[in-house]
């Protein structure tokens, strides 16, 4: 009788139990996390921009889409969270800052989500935010009157019979910036198509040929320096490339563009570099001679390409009796 009855109450017990589970469950509404936040920010910027940032996107899913309206909080690198529905950034000082914002639920801060997007502020003017071994001010130098003041200096040095320069051409009358940012201009320099290359020049400056380039010879290390942007290094070290600068021409891995209509991209910024040559192609006049460097070998090496087809960047020479 006993275990008669014990097995009746246990019976009743896992009825019950299932009845509250299921009450729970219908009760308890659980929704899923939350999803697609984003905000748009300007990759490079000076000092003294602000920028006005508005979050967008955010929502549930199509099923449970939640609230219509979310909390959002912003701060700056590891600083303190500040709430806000917009966020005002004002860019002091050369570095990198990193926004994150984050929409949560009003009603349950538990359901949230975070976006971030990191600015780089620079100083164009050469030495502040590109600076390195090899990259410093000479008194040879001049001053290209088509451009800004302070974002036209070209430092050169001879070699041989010709004065080089020693950092990339910048000219914004022609040519594309880094992510189509103008601020990227001087510190980088801008990337050319050959027929805007062949022009780029100041006056009294032209391209160098395949066979000037010759002269500076194939090993890689003596056009290398050790550069930075920022603080990010630019050639990453690698054992069997020597990056010695001897010819101090200071040789940076700006990368190249690939020129469209609408939407030019950019590749390689940090692990190559490529300059346009006057020389033309025999077999193809369609095709001009380029060098470039990769950071991994240590070897100038040269080839050709559609003159139209990439953009990539200058450096300018004349006959040093000039």
């Amino acid at each position: 009788m006993k275990k008669r009855l014990l097995l009746y109450t246990t019976l009743a017990l896992a009825v019950f139990s299932a009845i509250s589970c299921k009450k729970d469950e219908e009760e308890t509404v659980v929704k899923p996390y939350l999803y697609g936040l984003e905000f748009d920010l300007a990759t490079f910027a000076r000092p003294g921009q602000t920028f006005t940032l508005k979050p967008y996107g955010v929502f549930y899913t199509e099923d449970e889409p939640g609230v219509e309206k979310f909390t959002y909080k912003w701060r700056v690198n590891s600083g303190e969270y500040q709430e806000a529905e917009t966020f005002t950034l004002k860019v002091e000082e050369v570095g990198n800052y990193t926004v994150t914002c984050q929409a949560s639920d009003p009603d349950n801060n538990y359901y949230a989500t975070t976006a971030s997007r990191t600015i780089i502020v620079i100083d164009p003017a050469l030495g502040k935010t590109l600076t390195g071994t090899g990259i410093e001010l000479w008194d040879e130098h001049i001053t290209d009157s088509r451009d800004k003041e302070g974002e036209s200096e070209y430092y050169y040095i001879q070699i041989g019979e010709l004065d080089w320069f020693r950092n990339n051409l910048a000219w914004t009358g022609e040519g594309l910036a880094y992510e189509n940012a103008d601020v990227t201009s001087y510190p980088l320099g801008r990337y050319y198509t050959w027929d805007e290359a062949m022009e780029a020049c100041p006056e009294g400056w032209r391209l160098p040929t395949n066979e000037e380039w010759d002269f500076l010879g194939i090993d890689a290390g003596p056009l290398m320096c050790d550069a930075y942007l920022n603080s990010k290094k630019m050639w990453e070290f690698w054992p069997d490339v020597p990056r010695t600068n001897t010819l101090a021409l200071a040789v940076i891995p700006a990368g190249y563009a690939l020129p469209a209509i609408t939407t030019p991209t950019y590749k390689r910024l940090y692990d190559y570099a490529a300059f346009w040559t006057a020389t033309v192609s025999e077999e193809n006049p369609s095709m001009a001679a380029y060098r470039y460097i990769h950071v991994q070998e240590n070897e100038v090496r040269s080839t050709y390409a559609e003159k139209g087809s990439l953009a990539l960047s200058v450096r300018c020479v004349r006959n040093h009796a000039d």
